[in-house]
Formats: C-alpha cells, sequence, structure tokens
C-alpha cells in the first residue's frame, strides 16, 4: 500500500541527511519469513524474553535495595493449574479442539518429557491510564473509554532452569478460536482479563493443549515508565517513518531517541509505513500485525538493554525500575521473590543464540465484519512445534519454524509475473547492508506483472518479519 505525500507534508525526500545511497538502489523483498537461518543476538532477543528478564532483574533489584517487606507489595492473582491453587482439570480423551475443523487435534491429556520447564504465560495490556490525554501520541491508544484493557501481546515462554533451555511461542491477538465460558469464537484476546487470567489460560489449554505453570502481564505503562526511567531508548532507521493513526513521525534517517510515549507509539503501530525516496511515496508494511510484533521485539530488546546498563549501580534508576514493576507488573500468586530470584540465575544463563523463537501460523479472513487469522494447526512443523510447549517433546529438540509461505526477491528494475516458480540465490551485500539468502522467481507461468517498489533494508527471518529497524551497534 501507498501514498504520495499529501498537501502540507514536507517530502522526507528533501532533508539533507536522506541525500544518501543507503536509501536508493535496494531491492525488492516481499517480507516473508524464510525457511532456516542462523540468526544473530539481535534478531534472535524475543518480547516474551525480555519481559522475563524485567521481572526476573526487578526481583532481584527488589531484594537488593528493598528486602522481601518490598516484594509484598507486588500485586498477585491465582492460576488454574498452579501449585497450591485451583485445579484445572484435565481431560482424558479427545482435547483440544482445531478452532478451523471442530476436531480433536490430541488425544491424550499432554505429559510432560521435561519435569522441569515450566511454561511462563506472558501478556503485555493497556488501558490508556498513562497518557495524557494531550499529548500527540494519545490516539496510539483510541478511545478506550468503557472498553477496559486488552492484550496487546500474549506469549508462551518455555524455560528449564536445569538445561537453560527456552523457546518463544507468539498468539498473534487476532488468532480466531473457542472462547473460555463462551458459545461462539472470538479473536484470542478478548479472552484477557489481567486480574483474571484464568479465562485465557484456560482457553489457551482448550485450543492448543498448552499448560501455563506461572503468569506475568506488563501493563504498557510499566513500559513507557522504564523507558523514561532509563533517558530514552535508540533505534535506527534507514529511512523516515510514520503511522498516522498513532502519530508517529519519524521525519529522517538516522539514530532516533524515543521517550516513553513517543515509544508506545511505535510499539503500538499497526500502520507502519516507510518513505521510499525513488517513489517519492511513502509505503505500509506489508507484513501488517507479524511486522508489527518484531518491532516490538526489536524494541523491548533495546530497552531491557538500556535498563541494565543504566540501573547496575545505580540505585536511583534501579527504584524507577522497582517502582514500575509494583504499580503495573501483575504476577501469579506462586512466583514468588526466591523463584524470581532462580529466574534470574537461569536467564543470566542463557544463551539466546539458542533460544528458539515461533508465532502460531495462520491465515487471514473475514468473519463479518472482523478481519481475523484462521490457526493452521495441522502442518507436520506446527504440530512438531506444538508438541514443544505441551510438554511431548524436549525443548533441546525444538525445530526451527517454517511457514508455508511463498517468499520472492524480485530486482529493482524488473516485473515479475503473479504466478512463479522459486529457487535460491546466495546472501548479498546491497548499499552498506548485507541481505540474507532469499528466493527468487526464475520463470513466469502467466503475463501478469507488478509495478517494482523500492524497500528498505530489512532482516528477514523465521521468526522475525516486516520493516524492521537497521543492525546498527553504535546505536543503542
Amino acid at each position: 500500500m501507498t501514498d504520495s505525500v499529501e498537501p502540507g507534508e514536507q517530502s522526507p525526500g528533501t532533508d539533507p541527511h536522506l541525500e544518501d545511497d543507503t536509501l536508493t538502489g535496494l531491492p525488492r523483498l516481499t517480507v516473508e519469513p524464510l525457511r532456516k537461518r542462523h540468526r544473530t543476538w539481535p534478531q534472535r532477543m524475543v518480547l516474551t524474553f525480555n519481559s522475563l528478564l524485567v521481572v526476573a532483574c526487578l526481583g532481584t533489584a527488589v531484594t537488593v535495595y528493598y528486602g522481601n517487606e518490598k516484594a509484598n507489595d507486588r500485586k498477585v492473582v491465582s492460576i488454574l493449574g498452579a501449585e497450591g491453587g485451583p485445579t484445572l482439570t484435565m481431560p482424558t480423551t479427545t482435547t483440544p479442539i482445531d478452532p478451523s475443523t471442530g476436531e480433536p487435534t490430541i488425544t491424550d491429556p499432554p505429559v510432560s518429557v521435561d519435569l522441569t520447564a515450566k511454561n511462563f504465560l506472558i501478556t503485555g495490556s493497556d488501558n490508556g491510564a498513562c497518557v495524557d490525554p494531550n499529548s500527540p501520541y494519545a490516539s496510539a491508544f483510541g478511545d478506550r473509554n468503557g472498553l477496559g484493557e486488552r492484550a496487546d501481546t500474549i506469549m508462551i515462554l518455555r524455560l528449564d532452569p536445569k538445561t537453560n533451555a527456552a523457546a518463544v511461542l507468539s498468539f498473534p491477538r487476532d488468532l480466531w478460536v473457542r472462547i473460555n465460558g463462551k458459545k461462539t469464537q472470538g479473536r484470542i484476546n478478548s479472552a484477557f482479563n489481567r486480574d483474571d487470567p484464568n479465562p485465557l489460560i484456560v482457553t489457551i489449554f482448550d485450543n492448543f493443549g498448552i499448560l501455563v505453570d506461572h503468569y506475568v502481564n506488563i501493563d504498557f505503562c510499566a513500559f513507557k515508565e522504564i523507558v523514561d526511567a532509563v533517558g530514552g531508548v535508540r533505534v535506527p532507521f534507514a529511512t523516515p517513518v510514520r503511522d498516522k493513526n498513532t502519530n508517529l513521525l519519524i521525519e529522517a534517517a538516522g539514530c532516533h531517541t524515543f521517550a516513553g510515549e513517543e515509544g508506545l507509539a511505535y510499539v503500538r503501530s499497526r500502520h507502519f509505513r516507510y518513505y521510499d525516496a525513488k517513489t517519492k511515496k511513502w509505503v505500509e508494511d506489508p507484513a501488517a500485525d507479524r511486522g508489527r510484533i518484531s518491532r516490538q521485539q526489536d524494541f523491548l530488546r533495546r530497552a531491557i538493554q538500556k535498563a541494565l546498563d543504566k540501573s547496575a549501580g545505580n540505585p536511583t534508576i534501579a527504584k524507577d525500575l522497582i517502582d514500575a514493576a509494583l504499580t503495573y507488573v501483575i504476577l501469579d500468586a506462586n512466583l514468588t521473590t526466591g523463584r524470581l530470584l532462580e529466574l534470574a540465575n537461569a536467564m543470566k544463563n542463557l544463551d539466546p543464540s539458542t533460544m528458539k523463537t515461533y508465532q502460531v501460523e495462520g491465515s487471514g479472513k473475514m468473519v463479518g465484519e472482523l478481519a481475523v487469522i484462521e490457526p493452521r494447526l495441522k502442518t507436520d512443523n506446527m504440530k512438531a512445534v506444538l508438541a514443544v510447549f505441551q510438554g511431548r517433546a524436549r525443548l533441546v529438540d525444538a525445530p526451527e519454524q517454517i511457514f508455508e509461505v511463498p517468499t520472492t526477491t524480485v530486482a529493482p528494475t524488473t516485473t515479475v509475473a503473479s504466478t512463479t516458480t522459486t529457487a535460491t540465490t546466495p546472501a548479498s551485500t546491497v548499499a552498506g547492508q548485507t541481505v540474507p539468502p532469499t528466493t527468487k522467481a526464475p520463470k513466469t507461468t502467466t503475463t501478469t506483472s507488478t509495478t517494482p517498489t523500492t524497500l528498505v533494508p530489512v532482516y528477514v527471518e523465521s521468526n522475525s518479519v516486516g520493516v524492521l529497524p537497521t543492525n546498527d551497534p553504535a546505536c543503542r
């Protein structure tokens, strides 16, 4: 999707900072995930890992600076299936149900082969309470009056503190599933209630066969407070970017420092656009919600790294982070300070390069006027992924994710037919950026062509898709 520079807007192409060959001559990429690929530290870090790291570090900081009496002020909830909490009845026959067919997907209750591994349900929610209504970024939340909170992020982290192995499964919030307690299907985030996670816990079990051991909810207000407490988060951009829906506007390429509310506008962006200097048009990220998830993952990695750098040996910043956690983070009652410290130790010993990250695969469709994602759970790869989180397969044997979608790369001065056969090309360097090996269309079966477009440099891999920041180690 593209649009021209609108009346009254300055064309970013006129900015002297943009007269740079890094913005021209780039290949056109269909931004879809590729198959197996080795990933670097920045690419492997994910929102869930960072969220748990926040909680673990804050648990450590609480103990160091305040003692257990301060830790007792944290917000807690009871969850089904947790030790000492209400019981989640384990069915013995045909559950869970595939929401797309109504048919059972497994025939026995999950039996874990990793006895020390635990599943953490991580949710990121918002209610707009911490955003100044006069802020230019207030629209990032929309009008929440009477609507309550919603889950903007739903993920499962499976962590084995004994082996320091970990894997993460993300649930797009528009997944169309059976909702616990309701007779009809709905978007998975409609099951969310930050103070009662049990409907979401049961919904995840009913649809995906995954049991939850611990629960962590991080309000986006905590996100805002953390970003402000550490003096902002720096993100590198290869082009100007914007989202009119959240009032996000970065007018020049380079290293940009986000304060809390502007950072929220960035990570909440669902209509993220970059400026194409060649066509002088704004182009929307074709990866849509999956691109937003990838940008959230990248930003949270940067935010937490900044928090760790700034709070080490600095009681003032540590106190600000602790206060944010006590106000905006909710844990399950069994995630005690002692267990947080155990988690912190596991996180310190975890090698991110070995951590697998996944998304529930699905196909977009319309249900009435709702745009939703129908889960695709029957592929061999998706079954193997779910088996890890169900405890049916070991973490150390977790597979790479393979999305069953085509991936194409087209040179900027050529056209490609709408139906193609594919072949793999090696990695190349374009405008100083390394573009991973991709799939191209060597021949066509129709004469229908498309208009070429220049895309910004992206890092495309099995778990990060969309238009992402450049990999600039100096920008942190």
